[in-house]
């Protein structure tokens, strides 16, 4: 192509693919409730805002009934996202305030607009939605145009066009930049390329200015997530080859008299907005609002966090493969190699560390951020693929499969009916899934039982049948959270199955997942148990319906010599009930 400059037109689709899933696919600013793009995380963020400058009160922001009813951002009428302290009664956020700071151009455009409006100025009609969706998406962009600027720099254009055609295309960096862009990982993506881009200028020049903005920068990271104070390893470490040459970075430190305390001083100016806050809410500067949430550094959660079925990185964003493969490569070819590793290692650590490794979602988020620093692994991979042959012809497939697991996560995981389930995927359920555009509703099972019977029978006898008559008694509601325990005398007969289908009628549908009533069939040796299996009857009810479900159980190895039946309500307010009970055996 004429001047070799594809990596602009590559970054131009990019722009163009990130608006489509952001204005068309899936516009969360037209969403509502905890579907709209301030809701969750993003609520707890972005509370600083109408708390200041709508509410005017930041000792008492989860005093917002109106507000918190009418648009029930966290599926809510409470307030979720802080805590009453116990020593002022005051009301503290749990999340930092840098995410507000990062709002606070579109929330003032909105406010402006809104006035101007008939929507309300209260912090969360569409005016602001709007606002934050286009300034979200802005920042991408701004971070995707840097990251082009930062790569040529030590990649060939093509080598830059493919990154970010994969990065966008083929990593879970979509999502989060295009749908799911209330969250931080795109500001703190964009932050990271701005803070790579001006270490390089500042030991090129020697310019204090570009330090003043690398200390800036890192702080408002790291008032975003505490945790992103590592960034300091990226300016400490850039243009470091080896452990040896480290000596003679810190002696080059030494000799910049006014560097160290300009960056530190950058670094504490910024983090001190969140300092005077917890000040001025609880009375001391330092205040854990995360409560009983925290970190195992001891233990890490490396494995489950890349790859449980539920919510692994690697499982669920496997483009993220090829920047491990080349680490060995890295380290032979790459430059930088210090700042990379170290920054990476101890990143991939803390990430993991924390206790709510699934961090409520299915793509391991966590790490969107520490793609610029991935991506120069992924990149002195493809340059070395790009020169064998063989290499190519096995990197091609796999980067195709790729792209399509990529694309096709991204859209069932917000199509109306879609197949991820962030909270609820088994092993079972993730590989009868997986790649495919629809599959049975049976399959909704193995969201909680590993078994369903998918083989043709050679035998079915009936064991038992009740009408149930009285159906008040096997019902389960918020007054009564256990149905009529149903007792059948049954041992062990052969290798074999059992069914348990009965008709389920569902008042109003329980939609909170944890709360949905479960069908409960139990295999007892007297009285004790020896195994259990149930699956939620709400998945597949709507209000005011009546449907035949059934439950297959393979029958336990154990003696066992009785059956339990029963249905069972977690904390639900609503009322479901079953009658038509049957027990069938079958055999396979």
């Amino acid at each position: 192509m004429k001047n070799n400059k594809i990596s602009i037109y590559i970054l131009i689709l990019c722009f163009a693919f990130m608006a489509y899933g952001s204005f068309v696919f899936y516009p969360r600013w037209q969403k509502n409730n905890t579907e709209s793009i301030i809701s969750y995380d993003v609520e707890g963020y972005y509370w600083y805002l109408p708390s200041l400058f709508i509410f005017k009160n930041l000792k008492n922001t989860g005093l917002a009934p109106a507000t918190l009813s009418k648009y029930q951002a966290s599926g809510s009428t409470d307030f979720q996202n802080g805590y009453k302290d116990a020593q002022t009664g005051n009301y503290v956020l749990k999340y930092t305030s840098g995410m507000s700071i990062m709002y606070l151009p579109a929330f003032t455009m909105a406010h402006f607009a809104a006035h101007f409006s008939d929507y309300p100025q209260d912090g969360f009609s569409p005016p602001y939605k709007l606002a934050l969706q286009i300034w979200g998406l802005l920042f991408g962009f701004l971070g995707l145009f840097c990251l082009r600027k930062l790569l040529l720099q030590y990649y060939q254009d093509a080598v830059v066009a493919l990154l970010l055609f994969l990065l966008v295309f083929g990593t879970n960096y979509y999502d989060y930049a295009a749908i799911d862009l209330g969250m931080s990982h795109t500001y703190l993506f964009t932050l990271y390329v701005l803070i790579i881009l001006n270490t390089q200028q500042y030991y090129r020049s020697n310019n204090l200015k570009y330090a003043t903005i690398v200390g800036l920068l890192i702080g408002l990271a790291a008032l975003i997530r505490p945790t992103e104070i590592i960034a300091i390893l990226i300016p400490l470490f850039w243009g470091i080859e080896s452990i040896k040459n480290i000596k003679s970075r810190i002696l080059f430190l030494c000799t910049q008299k006014w560097l160290l305390p300009t960056v530190v001083l950058c670094i504490f100016s910024v983090i001190s907005i969140q300092l005077m806050y917890w000040k001025y809410v609880t009375g001391h500067w330092v205040e854990y609002s995360y409560q009983d949430q925290g970190f195992s550094f001891l233990h890490p959660h490396a494995f489950v966090y890349s790859w449980s079925n539920r919510a692994g990185w690697l499982r669920y964003t496997p483009m993220m493969l090829f920047p491990f493969i080349g680490l060995l490569l890295y380290w032979k070819y790459g430059k930088n190699k210090i700042a990379v590793f170290s920054f990476f290692i101890l990143n991939y650590y803390i990430v993991s560390a924390w206790n709510i490794w699934d961090y409520g979602c299915f793509s391991g988020r966590a790490m969107i951020q520490s793609y610029p620093i991935l991506l120069f692994l992924f990149g002195t991979l493809i340059e070395y693929i790009s020169k064998q042959k063989l290499l190519r012809l096995l990197f091609i497939p796999f980067a195709l499969l790729f792209l399509y697991l990529n694309i096709w996560w991204t859209y069932q995981a917000h199509a109306e009916g879609g197949l991820v389930d962030a909270q609820c995927t088994t092993k079972r359920y993730y590989w009868k899934i997986v790649g495919r555009w629809s599959v049975p509703e049976e399959y909704n099972k193995l969201k909680d039982t590993d078994e369903l019977i998918e083989f043709e029978p050679s035998s079915k006898k009936l064991i038992y049948q009740n009408d149930l008559t009285d159906s008040s008694q096997y019902c389960a509601s918020k007054e009564k959270n256990s149905s009529d325990t149903i007792k059948i005398a049954y041992g062990n007969n052969g290798n074999k199955w059992i069914r348990a289908q009965a008709d389920f009628h569902c008042f109003i549908k329980e939609w909170d997942v944890w709360q949905m009533h479960q069908f409960v069939v139990r295999f007892y040796k007297k009285d004790s148990l020896v195994k259990e299996r149930f699956f939620r009857i709400h998945r597949f009810l709507d209000n005011g319906q009546t449907k035949n479900l059934y439950l297959d159980i393979k029958t336990p190895n154990e003696q066992f010599n009785k059956i339990e039946i029963y249905l069972y309500s977690f904390l639900s307010s609503q009322q479901s009930c079953f009658s038509n009970l049957k027990i069938w055996e079958i055999e396979q």
